[in-house]
């Protein structure tokens, strides 16, 4: 075993005996040394005991172990191989001749025990928020009041405790308690408890316990079990259960039954829930429960749930003839519990409602306007929680015969080259939608057909379906720009003082107008009728010479023919142009 240094000391002890005649006094003189002794128990120890003075009878120690006894010594040795006993209590005492006749001194004597162990004690769960206690436990250790107690955090200390006032020689036991509040910060953190005994010698005498590694867990909420108390039977449903604020989430486990058959084990989770997709196969009661775990602790929350059954209703209607009376049904079979509730909404308004599963029906006369308008057939199913709806919707199929919704003009003016098409959009409506087609001369034309001057006449827009027609008449004229004016002479050759004519006509829709560009003069006269436009030249001159141009133009284009006129005297010469 470990013997620690000891700082020797030689006392002297000086003990004066006054007389009560106050003659002259004598002294106790008793060396001790060393004058303190600091040993470990079932260590040796040797200390010396000497007097200076002469007359000495005897020397010794008074001991419960090892007693020492030397006569006519000035000088007396406590000698132990092992000191095993905790309460040796030695004192060296020394008789003399004269007064004092004894002296006793008392040996300054420390016996030490290294703590046996050093233990530290954690609750088996530190929860993260609440005060627990660490526990330090120091064992066989003496003696105590040269004990401290201390617990670490890591590097840092937390607490100390100390026994200075405990006069306890023999080893003792002492379960010292440090109050801790875990945050989620200390979770892998080690603590220690150190005992130290400071035995004024130096550096203290340490043990330590090994390493609590803390791992403080928060676990007070209860799970949450989110789930439709009705789910549909044969429908995929949702089940969530979910634990909040739990530390550390990556040790939670978390279990979900149906009816105690496992759906889902997932531990190690990042975020503690689980969300999982189920089918219930039956309208019978089904029980839920999720069981949550960390470490050795569990809770649980268990949920109900019953299946029900409703099939998507059937709306029936049948196409009617306007002014007619139909019938709307709406139906909905095999629902679980059998207590349906059928609505026939139109326009969003309750027209016919019926209960525990009985056909709702709505009569309606067959009206023009209500063709395409939206009829739905609702069916609610009324649960201890909730209520469920589904529905199926149509729309309404009036027949009628079709009617012409565009204006036609009496007569429009096209020109060659356009199409019906292009100018005449129809709109038609009836149901079921009609047919229309473009009628000349009681024949089918197609609309789409390139127009030339011929293609004018009387049209007929025709549209129609099994419940009748609907027709309309346009008288169409196919326009075309003037075409070469005819004749086509070139030239005119007129003897001086002679008259002569030139014409000048071209075929086109609208009917041309003319214009004339000539040599300036009063014998010149132009006239036009029947689509002919004429120029006389009476008793003609050199005035006359030049030439002479006919323009023909409608408003889909122009036309132009040229005729040079030549005044001569050696010829007599009439030309018509």
């Amino acid at each position: 075993m470990e013997v620690r240094p000891l700082h020797i000391l030689s006392v002297s002890l000086l003990l004066v005996s006054i007389t009560t005649s106050g003659a002259a006094s004598a002294v106790c003189d008793v060396n001790i040394d060393p004058s303190r002794v600091v040993v470990r128990f079932g260590d040796p120890v040797t200390v010396n005991c000497s007097t200076t003075r002469e007359d000495v009878m005897e020397a010794g120690w008074e001991a419960s172990v090892s007693p020492v006894k030397e006569e006519n010594s000035k000088t007396a040795v406590w000698n132990v191989s092992s000191l095993t006993v905790w309460d040796a209590e030695p004192k060296c005492f020394i008789n003399y001749n004269n007064e004092p006749r004894q002296c006793v001194e008392k040996l300054d004597l420390v016996i030490y025990k290294y703590p046996e162990s050093v233990s530290l004690i954690a609750p088996e769960f530190m929860k993260i928020g609440v005060e627990s206690n660490i526990t330090c436990q120091v064992l066989d250790v003496a003696p105590i009041r040269y004990l401290s107690v201390k617990l670490y955090k890591g590097d840092e200390q937390l607490g100390n405790r100390s026994f200075t006032h405990n006069s306890t020689r023999f080893p003792v036991n002492e379960s010292v308690p440090f109050p801790v509040t875990p945050t989620r910060a200390d979770n892998g953190v080690e603590y220690t408890c150190v005992a130290e005994l400071q035995l004024e010698l130096g550096e203290p005498i340490k043990n330590a316990s090994l390493p609590f590694r803390m791992l403080p867990i928060d676990f007070e909420e209860q799970p949450i079990l989110t789930v439709s108390e009705n789910v549909e039977v044969n429908q995929s449903s949702t089940v969530r259960c979910e634990l909040k604020n739990a530390f550390p989430p990556e040790e939670v486990q978390v279990e979900l039954l149906i009816n105690n058959e496992s759906h889902t084990i997932r531990s190690n989770m990042d975020n503690v829930y689980v969300e999982e997709s189920f089918t219930l196969d039956s309208f019978e009661p089904a029980v839920i429960t999720c069981n949550v775990s960390l470490r050795s602790l569990s809770k649980s929350a268990s949920r109900n749930v019953q299946g029900y059954v409703l099939p998507e209703p059937t709306l029936h209607t049948e196409a009617v003839l306007v002014n007619h009376t139909g019938i709307v049904t709406c139906t909905v079979d095999g629902s679980f519990p059998a207590t349906t509730t059928q609505r026939l909404l139109l326009n969003g308004s309750i027209v016919n409602q019926t209960h525990n599963s009985t056909p709702a029906q709505y009569e309606f006369k067959a009206e023009k306007e209500l063709n395409g308008k939206m009829i739905t057939c609702e069916t609610e199913l009324k649960l201890a929680a909730t209520s469920v709806k589904k529905n199926q919707s149509t729309t309404f199929n009036v027949l009628y015969p079709p009617t012409i919704k565009t204006h036609f003009p009496v007569s429009k003016d096209l020109k060659e080259g356009e199409t019906l098409s292009s100018h005449f959009d129809c709109e038609a409506e009836g149901n079921p939608p009609p047919k229309t087609v473009w009628l000349k001369d009681s024949k089918e034309f197609d609309s789409s057909k390139i127009l030339t001057r011929t293609d004018g006449g009387v049209y007929q827009l025709k549209t129609m379906n099994k419940y009748g027609f609907a027709t309309a008449t346009v008288t169409v004229t196919v326009g075309y720009k003037p075409s070469e004016i005819n004749p086509a002479v070139e030239s005119v050759l007129v003897l001086n003082g002679d008259s002569v004519v030139f014409n000048c006509t071209a075929d086109g829709i609208p009917a041309p107008t003319y214009t004339w560009k000539h040599p300036e003069a009063d014998n010149v006269k132009i006239t036009t009728k029947d689509s002919v436009s004429t120029v006389t030249i009476t008793g003609a001159s050199s005035s006359n010479h030049g030439v002479y141009e006919c323009h023909a133009w409608n408003l889909h284009g122009n036309s132009t023919r040229k005729v040079t006129v030549e005044v001569t005297g050696n010829v007599n010469h009439l030309m018509q142009l």
